[in-house]
């Protein structure tokens, strides 16, 4: 899975319907679900912890909107949504790759955390149920993703390892 920015033109799709979604992957226990959701102003992160539920758009085979579907966010364990430029306001922070499993998934990336911080203390006593990372691979069974965010539900990990090295990817 490998995310674009710019919308495509071969579709037939209005361009300005278009530059109002984003794409993302939603993986939930039962499997992945890959679509699209209203742009947003802020970051997703922060969406995710200012409500309880996500609509997702699909599009219909051959083109053109297919379905919306409602996910409650206690059912959903990491979303992957599409990379954004850096935000203006962001902050220094020191990366530690970490590995967490979380319900049928195991993700690998790269923690992005405040300055001092001990990145296993941090991980360990978060009370943040969102947990983005960055350049990231995301393994269930025989499927495998490589994607530049995953944000992880924590009510779903069931092991959360800071890393010594970098992990390997490719």
């Amino acid at each position: 899975m490998v995310w674009s920015r710019k919308p495509g033109t071969d579709t037939g799709e209005n361009q300005s319907d278009v530059a109002q979604r984003e794409p993302i992957a939603v993986f939930r226990v039962d499997g992945v679900v890959e679509g699209w959701i209203a742009a947003t102003a802020g970051r997703v992160s922060d969406a995710l912890g200012e409500t309880d539920r996500m609509t997702v758009g699909t599009d219909a085979p051959g083109g053109g909107e297919g379905n919306t579907i409602e996910l409650d966010l206690d059912d959903i364990v990491a979303v992957a949504p599409a990379p954004r430029p850096p935000s203006p306001a962001r902050v220094s922070r020191r990366r530690h790759p970490i590995e967490v499993e979380a319900g049928p998934y195991r993700v690998t990336g790269t923690v992005h955390l405040p300055i001092g911080a001990d990145p296993r203390r941090y991980v360990a006593t978060t009370g943040r149920t969102w947990l983005p990372l960055t350049e990231c691979r995301v393994v269930a069974a025989e499927d495998e993703w490589a994607v530049e965010v995953v944000i992880v539900n924590l009510d779903f990990a069931s092991r959360r390892e800071v890393l010594q090295e970098a992990p390997k990817f490719g």
